[in-house]
């Protein structure tokens, strides 16, 4: 089990083998990877130990880990003030899917802490998924769980999706 604490620092592994109860924070579920960074004022569950990875492109931040065939990923990035959140959704929804060559099964309006966003569920080529894209603030954060298409939908997808929390309010 990986914990990145949000006092910006160092990782802490535990047995992963059991559910394991972080205090302040909840269960993590036995084989979930559970990872707090307070520099994206979030915390998700992770089936694996997650990489990151940086691009100085709108300070856009990456996490991603492969847990067998399926795929999970987080990433974020900051917005001028002023931007409309839903055209920011909408394209990054767009941009996704096109990659994937993948069409839109089911969208649904969701939020995070009373910000809002989307779930998507789509079908690509040869990929089908799930994506969550929330805009806090200024931040955009976009959730992907992706597995090949001739799978059944995983069950890690919604323990993944659904373990996004902010760790305090956005930023205006």
């Amino acid at each position: 089990m990986i914990f990145v604490w949000p006092e910006g620092g160092g990782y802490e592994r535990q047995d992963a083998g059991a559910n394991f109860v972080v205090p302040g924070h909840g269960v993590c579920p036995k084989g979930m990877e559970r990872i707090y960074l307070d520099r994206g004022n979030f915390r998700v569950l992770f089936p694996e130990d997650p990489q990151q990875q940086t691009l100085s492109e709108r300070n856009l931040h990456q996490f991603s880990a492969a847990a067998g065939s399926e795929s999970y990923g987080l990433a974020y990035a900051d917005y001028p003030l002023g931007t409309d959140w839903e055209n920011v959704v909408n394209a990054e929804r767009d941009s996704i899917l096109n990659g994937l060559g993948g069409s839109v099964v089911d969208e649904k309006r969701t939020s995070v802490e009373g910000y809002p966003g989307k779930f998507i569920r789509f079908v690509g080529q040869n990929t089908s998924g799930e994506l969550t894209i929330y805009f806090a603030g200024q931040r955009l954060y976009v959730l992907h769980a992706f597995a090949p298409k001739s799978v059944s939908r995983p069950e890690n997808f919604s323990t993944f999706l659904n373990s996004f929390r902010l760790l305090s309010k956005a930023k205006p």
